[in-house]
């Protein structure tokens, strides 16, 4: 534990000793992961397939606001989704700036998280963004979790239709990309399931985390990750969806790891040093419960000389020792010749 507070001590040090360099470079490579795993898993468009053009955005990115970021995620999935229909890159489109209208004033980083969950469900890790949110932010993150989904099921649609047609070339069947995605979604039980217990999980999370006992976080997270395979075992058993135990195990548990690692570099407290406090002013009794942050100082090793270094003879002194030595040596040897 102690190695592990150190290591925390260190890399927290380093990052805020050279904040703007390193979220810089952490921004960039984050883009361009991000771009590598979009092109990937759809890839419909030929000219977005230069890897020398996602690093020149990732780049761009790095050194600019957070936004930007969100906005060229958005700017290349519809992109994409434009290679496979116009009408659903315009639906796409209309729908996330709908909802950035309404809901990112309640509260911050909701673009982030709602790009974060069809992105990280490329890597079959998108419940880690439920626990994150669970833990770091309010329940006013639902919506975004809900339009992160809705706007992963999209995607898997658009994959969907690119997948089973050779292409429209009537004018009048322009819509029938957007009833079948429509239709993607509503019939999809797997959307619907995990819609229920992504919230469920939240929820679960949010409150228990806000606990006053000790450990309440790690608790929250164990805990919700438990009732969110609940949800979905139950699901399954109730909806015959054929889900595969083991990899949907192995996901949670890698997902729980990560959070869990998230967690303890974001905060550790130090449970044994809890102190209870009350005082009051002239209007209100207080009663404070003080949690101290673990906290290591991070010990410069230095080596203390004890034996000091010989002193340097001056030049001049030593020349006129020499010099000294000379004339002595020089009579020795005129009283050796005379004797």
């Amino acid at each position: 534990m102690m190695a592990l507070l150190v290591l925390k001590s260190k890399i927290k040090n380093f990052y805020e000793k050279h904040y703007f360099p390193v979220r810089s470079a952490l921004k960039t490579l984050c883009v361009f992961l991000v771009l590598l795993l979009i092109h990937t898993n759809m890839g419909y468009m030929p000219a977005l397939d230069n890897v020398w053009l996602w690093i020149l955005i990732a780049g761009l990115c790095g050194v600019t606001p957070d936004a930007v970021s969100c906005l060229v995620t958005i700017a290349f999935m519809t992109l994409e989704t434009l290679q496979v229909s116009v009408m659903m890159a315009v639906t796409f489109l209309i729908v996330i700036t709908i909802y950035l209208l309404l809901f990112s004033r309640m509260e911050k980083r909701q673009c982030e998280l709602m790009l974060a969950l069809p992105v990280l469900s490329m890597l079959n890790i998108g419940y880690v963004v439920v626990i994150l949110a669970a833990l770091f932010f309010s329940p006013a993150m639902i919506p975004a979790v809900i339009m992160g989904l809705t706007l992963q099921y999209g995607l898997q649609g658009a994959d969907s239709y690119m997948a089973s047609q050779t292409g429209v070339t009537d004018s009048e069947q322009v819509f029938n990309s957007l009833h079948y995605l429509v239709d993607y979604i509503a019939s999809a039980k797997w959307f619907w399931v995990t819609l229920a217990a992504y919230c469920v999980a939240y929820l679960c999370i949010y409150f228990i985390r806000r606990g006053k006992f000790k450990h309440a976080s790690q608790i929250a997270i164990l805990v919700g990750s438990i009732v969110f395979m609940a949800v979905e075992l139950i699901s399954n058993i109730m909806f015959d969806l054929n889900l595969d135990l083991l990899p949907f195990t192995i996901q949670v548990i890698v997902c729980m790891a990560i959070a869990y690692v998230i967690q303890f570099f974001h905060l550790t407290l130090d449970y044994h040093g809890t102190r209870k406090l009350q005082f009051e002013d002239d209007e209100y009794y207080y009663y404070v419960t003080a949690i101290p942050k673990y906290k290591v100082a991070v010990v410069d090793k230095t080596v203390t000389r004890i034996m000091p270094e010989e002193e340097e003879i001056p030049t001049d002194l030593r020349s006129e020792l020499e010099k000294a030595m000379e004339e002595e040596m020089a009579e020795t040897n005129n009283k050796d010749f005379d004797e």
